[in-house]
């Protein structure tokens, strides 16, 4: 019985006007956005390649200088474009995508694209998730909001009751019939999206990306089957098909254009981001004073130049084997790599009691799970950022530590800053290569999503039945 309902569901909804004509625009506008997703990644993933290389170059043939000038020199560090970004380009394009890294300065990341994005764009972008998270829960909508309203309307749910169908069997039918038809439009939207990822990358990079498009696959469609499970609950409730709909359609709009705006300002308010002028006098304030506000800089010199001393039983700082200059240079840099990372980790910490206050929000609308889950496994959320920033400042420090110690050890003090070398020790600078985190990775930090799109799903599927069971019939 419930495969002739799912059957019956299914041909009503092919011969619907309203769910060819929506559907093929939708499945348009994921076409257009594929594209566009696709064009922007291969035409970013080529600006970044050529920029590395010619960041290289110019710091390969910089000429001769002292090492520790050089660092200053520095290089420019690039974020490579994440493969699945053309399906969900997230905090991409507001989040930093360079780094300059040099001496004494963790430089924050900058160059977002929304700087260069004209009036219009700043409105929102065309994306394939856009489309998935706001357009086909209104196609679900507009599919489902007469399941059981209209049959009650039109008299025919009596009859299908009188004849001994099982009320959850009806549900079930109505679930597997809508689900049908929802799969006309998403299994070829993910053929072409799997394409799409094909074509843009490299075999390697396929591969490290299949397991995290197939989550994302998992975690759309629980997202769909948490709106058909409402939908079908206020269709079995409602008095009629306009009641239903205008309720369906007012919980779209709180959901998935109200609450994420407003749960944004809610976290904003209640942790506060301290001023990029705050952040850095603090940095200029622990540099001279310490990170806990002892052990100023003049002490620290004073206690390497007595720890020099005894190390290598001289008398004076100009008779040392190696350039006290470079060391108090690198002590330097060590010290303040504790301060920028302590500081670093405030601003980080804020960001993530943001991000977790608007998380419990998920509780009243699944588009916010659906939105943080998808940026997650498409790499491009706050944590795939954080850990991009975090290997740029490792890859800075054994950049900078290389340079000191090649003027420590092949510089006597007595040189000071006379020391100057050229291009074969550019060449030993290590390169910058960055290593997107794994899969499991990613998905250690969506448990919580994850959970909430179930219970959505499963809860409001659930629910279905038990508003079904106890429906008006007339």
């Amino acid at each position: 019985m419930i495969a002739k309902i799912a059957r019956k569901e299914f041909i009503e909804c092919l011969r619907d006007g309203r769910f060819r004509w929506t559907a093929l625009i939708i499945l348009a506008l994921l076409l257009v956005s594929l594209g566009l997703g696709w064009k922007n990644y291969s035409d970013t993933k080529r600006e970044i390649d050529t920029a590395q290389a010619e960041s290289r170059e110019t710091w390969e043939n910089q000429g001769e200088r002292n090492p520790h000038s050089a660092g200053h020199f520095g290089v420019y560090a690039y974020k490579p474009k994440k493969p699945l970004s053309l399906v969900d380009s997230g905090l991409d394009n507001f989040s930093g995508s360079t780094i300059w890294v040099e001496a004494h300065y963790r430089n924050p990341a900058k160059h977002r694209q929304i700087e260069d994005a004209t009036a219009l764009q700043r409105f929102g972008e065309l994306t394939a998730a856009g489309v998935l998270q706001l357009l086909l829960p209104l196609l679900i909508i507009f599919l489902v909001f007469d399941a059981f309203a209209g049959e009650r309307t039109n008299g025919t749910l009596r009859q299908i009751l009188s004849i001994g169908v099982k009320r959850s069997s009806l549900v079930f039918g109505k679930i597997l019939g809508t689900t049908s038809a929802l799969f006309l439009l998403l299994i070829p939207a993910t053929i072409i999206g799997f394409l799409a990822l094909a074509f843009a990358t490299a075999n390697e990079s396929l591969l490290s990306s299949l397991p995290r498009f197939l989550l994302m696959c998992v975690g759309y469609l629980l997202y769909f089957g948490a709106f058909i499970g409402i939908a079908l609950t206020v269709s079995a409730w409602a008095s009629t098909t306009r009641l239903a709909l205008i309720i369906l359609l007012g919980f779209w709009i709180f959901t998935c254009l109200a609450l994420p705006r407003l749960t944004n300002d809610i976290a904003l308010n209640a942790h506060p981001m301290p001023s990029n002028k705050e952040f850095w006098d603090q940095i200029y304030e622990d540099m001279k004073e310490g990170v806990d506000g002892h052990n100023p800089s003049h002490v620290r010199v004073k206690e390497l130049e007595e720890k020099l001393l005894k190390q290598y039983d001289v008398e004076k700082k100009e008779d040392l084997p190696v350039n006290f200059n470079a060391l108090m240079l690198q002590q330097g840099e060590e010290h303040s790599n504790l301060l920028y990372t302590k500081r670093y980790d405030e601003i980080w910490n804020i960001y993530y009691s943001q991000e977790r206050l608007q998380e419990y929000f998920g509780a009243v609308s699944p588009f916010l799970p659906i939105r943080s889950f998808s940026m997650a496994m498409a790499g491009t959320d706050l944590r795939h950022q954080k850990h991009f920033i975090d290997e740029v400042e490792l890859y800075r420090r054994e950049f900078v530590k290389m340079l000191n110690m090649d003027f420590a050890n092949n510089s006597p003090t007595k040189d000071g800053y006379n020391y100057f070398v050229g291009k074969e020790v550019w060449k030993k600078a290590p390169k910058f290569k960055y290593v997107e985190p794994n899969t499991n990775w990613a998905l250690q930090y969506e448990v919580w999503n994850i959970i909430l799109l179930s219970i959505w799903c499963f809860g409001a599927l659930g629910l279905s039945v038990f508003a079904a069971n106890r429906m008006r019939v007339i």
